[in-house]
């Protein structure tokens, strides 16, 4: 799980002949960055330059991002720009241009993706000293201002409008003028101030996302004083606590209750209104048997799946690169749609061995040639080899449950006939599991359509309570019985002669000889979680299992995409646990 990469993409603000600009940036109370603006003149060409970086923690470890764009003017008025975006390993970057001779058309070409023509929208600034020159005037006159700008990194137009509060001098700035209005970007909108001197242009600059306080200023400024309380993270405030559930990721359905911001999602066959504060998420039924033989698309597509199977800088999935992949899944001709998509969502699981929290945003290639990544990653390569391969797919973002935490997470969609069906690489789901709320779906164009400001966003002033599993409240739809416990989705467990305890959503497991054992479902354990694990079979079941001698953690493959985890397992207890722990459930 992930929150948005923060891109940074206000491009230069700046003066005629004004030495170089600096400015400092806080998320909460963590200087986390800044950018240096600065300005050339190579004959009669003018010349403007914005670097731009973060670097933020998350969950122990760093992520970075780096922006470089350029923008130059020639004598006859035409603009050339060139981005790079250092989100990862290899960047996303590219090269736009705009000529007074065709005022309505920005050309776009970004590496590893098709050429582009943009409809310039009227009035829209894309030369950063006009910008700089409007908002100056605007504090010069105190008048309302708004302009329309284009974001090259997201390749998305952006919206400010802005209302004056008066003056507001800063240390410095003494004719400061206070602003405050909204930016919106994509699907995105935000609350903003910004502080703009009619002589130094921009000084100050505040945003709020997520909850946290994002904060850029000039280097000159004091360093701000904050509130007590401000100093949890962006990626800390995304996370929620859940009641525990010892079956949680078998869940076939359930209802939640929204406590805060209304929350306007998509709906569609596993995620649907019941009210104004109530959602009921549920499991995509398996493909039925013509949706299951319903082949992959081979020649021109239909419309409506076009876009589903093209190619961009995000999924370039026409490099020779992906044949070496595709060459690995070595998959025998004739499969269906849903066939491949099970395979490759597989794949994808296996193939990405690190799972890594500082990889900011990585195309599919990069994670082609390195495997290694978080949800963004597994999605995007997903999405490539599905499209190469003939099955439109698109990615998700939205919120997942993983235990006791509901977090940001990005996943996929592959269509069957008449309908989209999710899958997750990053846990080897096929179809996902039920406890995820869908904010809402992207081609994967670019940059900007991931959607990961919104989803932030929409998290902020949010909180979601499990109510029920099925007809039944949250937590007790699951029967301990003497050896038996019957839980969700039809799933039996019986362990002769052992005892099952349920307490506060905890579930445990003992027999006369060994135990307790708490016991809970969990997602198909990856490389990282099974590199110092030993790997198991019953000598009669021949049930496979990992078993982890330091921590006496046990994993039971029980089929079907179910896992099961019993904490402080000895190595004799583990054999015999694979061995007589019966498991059943229903064909749904």
């Amino acid at each position: 799980m992930r929150a948005s990469p923060l891109v940074l993409v206000c491009l230069t603000l700046l003066g005629q002949e004004a030495p170089p600009r600096s400015f400092r940036q806080w998320l909460s109370d963590l200087e986390v960055g800044g950018s240096r603006l600065e300005q050339r003149q190579e004959g009669a060409v003018r010349e403007l330059r914005s670097h731009e970086w973060m670097a933020l923690s998350r969950l122990g470890q760093e992520i970075k991002q780096d922006l470089k764009e350029t923008a130059r003017q020639a004598p006859d008025g035409s603009l050339a720009f060139t981005w790079r975006l250092q989100l990862s390993t290899e960047p996303f970057e590219g090269r736009a241009e705009w000529s007074p001779r065709e005022p309505g058309i920005l050309s776009l070409h970004a590496a590893n993706g098709p050429a582009q023509r943009k409809e310039v929208p009227a009035g829209a600034i894309l030369w950063p000293e006009e910008l700089d020159t409007r908002l100056k005037e605007a504090a010069r006159t105190v008048q309302p201002f708004q302009a329309t700008t284009f974001s090259f990194p997201v390749q998305q137009w952006s919206q400010l409008q802005l209302r004056p509060r008066g003056k507001a001098p800063l240390p410095g700035f003494p004719d400061t003028v206070h602003f405050v209005g909204e930016e919106r970007q994509g699907a995105a909108t935000t609350a903003v101030e910004v502080w703009i001197s009619p002589t130094a242009g921009e000084v100050r600059h505040q945003a709020e996302l997520g909850g946290l306080r994002m904060l850029s200023q000039r280097a000159e400024l004091p360093a701000p004083v904050f509130a007590k309380g401000e100093s949890q993270g962006f990626f800390e405030r995304s996370l929620q606590q859940l009641p525990p559930h010892p079956f949680q990721p078998w869940l076939p359905e359930l209802t939640l209750r929204l406590e805060g911001r209304p929350q306007d999602l998509p709906e569609d066959a596993q995620q649907t209104r019941l009210g104004k504060s109530r959602w009921r998420l549920r499991r995509a039924a398996a493909p039925t048997r013509l949706e299951a033989s319903q082949p992959p698309v081979h020649g021109i597509p239909p419309a409506g799946e076009a876009r589903y199977l093209s190619p961009s800088p995000l999924v370039p999935f026409q490099d020779p690169a992906f044949g070496g992949l595709l060459h690995r899944l070595a998959l025998p001709p004739g499969l269906s749609r849903w066939e491949l998509a099970r395979r490759v969502n597989s794949f994808v699981f296996d193939w990405i061995v690190e799972k890594d929290f500082t990889v900011g945003f990585a195309s599919a290639l990069e994670v082609c040639r390195q495997p290694r990544g978080d949800c963004t990653e597994h999605g995007v390569l997903a999405v490539a080899l599905l499209r190469r391969l003939g099955v439109p797919a698109r990615g998700v973002t939205g919120w997942v449950a993983l235990g006791e935490t509901l977090g940001l997470h990005f996943w996929v969609e592959v269509r069957l006939k008449e309908r989209w069906v999710p899958l997750d690489p990053t846990f080897d789901q096929a179809p996902a599991s039920a406890f995820r709320i869908k904010l809402g779906d992207t081609e994967l164009a670019d940059l900007g359509s991931v959607g990961w400001e919104s989803a932030a966003l929409a998290f902020s002033g949010a909180r979601w309570i499990p109510e029920r599993e099925g007809g039944r409240p949250y937590g007790e739809g699951l029967t301990a019985k003497g050896d038996q416990v019957s839980g969700p989705a039809g799933v039996q467990l019986r362990l002769p002669g052992g005892r099952w305890t349920m307490k506060g959503g905890v579930l445990q497991l003992r027999t006369p000889a060994g135990g307790p054992w708490q016991v809970q479902a969990v997602t198909h354990p990856g490389e990282a979680q099974t590199r110092a694990s030993r790997r198991l079979a019953g000598a009669h079941s021949r049930r496979p299992g990992w078993w982890h001698p330091a921590q006496g953690r046990l994993w039971l493959d029980l089929g079907e995409g179910r896992w099961l985890q019993l904490e402080g397992v000895s190595e004799n207890e583990a054999f015999e646990l694979l061995d007589q722990l019966l498991a059943t459930a229903s064909s749904s």
